[in-house]
């Protein structure tokens, strides 16, 4: 006849000796249960919300959050109620386990099988479950980010800059520029505006002062519409797009250099454009609207030009802001174009050239910052706040044009990066098609060639920014960038996109050694 059998154990120090390894592996196994439920939990909303590449993803984990928003971090917990929930029941049966094995033996005898100690079959399923996550949560963790491909790439050796990269202290750039202005607009990509555009979006434009000026202006485009540059590997975040737009190189130093601040030289066999435009007599000056140091700007813009740097800690310091002020990532763009002005104007009254680089913020993810400028016009937070920012770039571009300096100035206006999560672009399927803003205003040069349907990359701004300037570059190459202005085909179009990423994902001796 079945049956169970409940007995209360008495005080025995030898059960309890031999109680000890199962418990041990109870509590090991436990604990790779919890990690695993964690770590399927981060990889499950990065999968769902974001769109990025495992050597970005090692970039943010390595990178110190000194300086950072930590809304992100907010965000993936309260999304992961399943996952906590699991975790909870899976203690609650672990708590109530322990308990009964301290103080009970439960046996089921069967007839056919004889006794059977359930306290040890549940200790043992519950082992299984730490042991089953653990490789549930590899094999989805692998299958979402290909880390398998990513480790074979960077153990395969590159030649891509031994045949291609060309040194700018090795090359003729003459002539005289213009003042620069270059603003870096968080997270712009094309893809905000309507479809009848050259956009993503079924009906409404979220960025119609943008598209328009890409229209009266100067725009390279990646279709007959409006278009821009594609996000190449080690271009696609803030630190990478800033360094390869004025380096002609992607970022791709090793993962324990991605704290750049913790070093004292960022990149120093580079040549960038602060370099050059130090030699030619130039002013350079970097406002963001964040702590400088995240990421490495500061110490690189600093080494690369000698910039002023105008951050969160300097607003403060010169009161724009109060001096414990701090939202988002530091203070908003409403503020940020508020300084520009100042600075610019400043700038403008010596007797240098200048080259005043900044860098928006609130567009950022996670779907990005409501200030007090903006309206609740659309009905997501992303659509809102991209639209304020539409309008707040087109006010400061107006107040430049009636500057007295303007018709000495070229403006530059570009995205850094397509945005990191899904918002406003969950209908677009290829990573590739995101194509990222750009605007040039007041160039001293007309395109040689065509401004359409060009395939290029963050790296070939390096050199079209110093063309679009007026000077002239022999070869028209500098890094792995080539200067559309010259009408000749960059690197993404004579090798493809998808050869190009690939090289550039590879293992590189010349880059280490010559940039690192």
């Amino acid at each position: 006849m079945d049956r169970f059998e409940i007995v209360k154990k008495t005080a025995s120090g030898g059960e309890k000796k031999r109680a000890w390894p199962g418990v041990l592996g109870l509590a090991l196994t436990s604990l790779l249960f919890f990690i695993s439920v964690i770590i399927y939990a981060a990889v499950s909303w990065m999968h769902t919300t974001l769109n990025i590449q495992f050597g970005e993803l090692l970039y943010t984990l390595t990178t110190p959050l000194n300086g950072s928003n930590t809304d992100m971090v907010i965000q993936c917990i309260h999304s992961s109620g399943t996952q906590i929930t699991i975790i909870l029941l899976y203690m609650f049966a672990l708590a109530a386990l322990l308990f009964i094995q301290r103080r009970y033996t439960v046996v089921y005898r069967s007839e056919k099988r004889g006794g059977r100690d359930l306290v040890k079959l549940a200790r043992r399923v519950l082992m299984c479950c730490g042991a089953v996550s653990l490789v549930v949560t590899a094999v989805f963790t692998e299958s979402t980010f290909k880390i398998a491909d990513y480790v074979h790439l960077r153990m395969s050796p590159s030649t891509l800059y031994e045949e291609y990269y060309v040194d700018p202290k090795e090359v003729s750039i003459i002539g005289e520029g213009k003042n620069l202005i270059y603003i870096y607009l968080e997270s712009m990509e094309t893809a905000y505006a309507d479809k009848a555009s050259g956009g993503a979006q079924p009906e409404i434009n979220y960025i119609p002062g943008l598209t328009r000026l890409a229209e009266d202006n100067l725009s390279f485009s990646s279709s007959e519409k409006l278009g821009g540059f594609h996000a190449i590997n080690g271009t696609t975040w803030t630190m990478g797009a800033l360094l390869a737009t004025s380096s002609g190189v992607p970022y791709s130093f090793p993962t324990d250099r991605n704290s750049m601040s913790k070093w004292d030289e960022f990149a120093g066999g580079l040549t960038t454009l602060g370099d050059l435009l130090e030699e030619k007599g130039y002013q350079n000056e970097f406002l963001c609207g964040s702590n400088s140091a995240f990421g490495g700007r500061r110490i690189y813009y600093q080494q690369h030009g000698s910039y002023e740097i105008f951050d969160l800690y300097t607003a403060r310091d010169r009161e724009y802001i109060p001096h414990n002020y701090y939202v988002w990532w530091g203070y908003e763009d409403m503020y940020l174009y508020e300084i520009a002005k100042d600075e610019l104007t400043r700038l403008a009254s010596g007797d240098k050239p200048f080259n005043f680089t900044m860098l928006t913020v609130d567009t950022h993810y996670p779907n990005g910052y409501l200030c007090s400028l903006c309206t609740d016009e659309y009905d997501t937070t992303t659509g809102n706040v991209v639209a304020c920012a539409d309008r707040q770039v087109m006010e400061f571009i107006d107040w430049c044009t009636e500057q007295d300096f303007y018709e000495d100035s070229v403006i530059i206006l570009t995205g850094d990066h397509p945005r990191m999560d899904i918002r406003l672009v969950e209908e677009v399927t290829e990573y590739y098609d995101r194509t990222v803003y750009n605007c040039f205003m007041n160039s001293a040069k007309e395109p040689a060639g065509s401004t359409v349907d060009r395939d290029y990359t963050a790296m070939d701004m390096f050199p079209t920014t110093l063309s679009a300037m007026g000077f002239e570059i022999e070869g028209d190459r500098l890094g792995l960038g080539v200067d559309l202005f010259s009408g000749e085909p960059t690197l993404c179009e004579e090798m493809g996109f998808e050869k190009l990423e690939e090289e550039t994902q590879k293992y590189s001796a010349y880059y280490i050694k010559n940039f690192a």
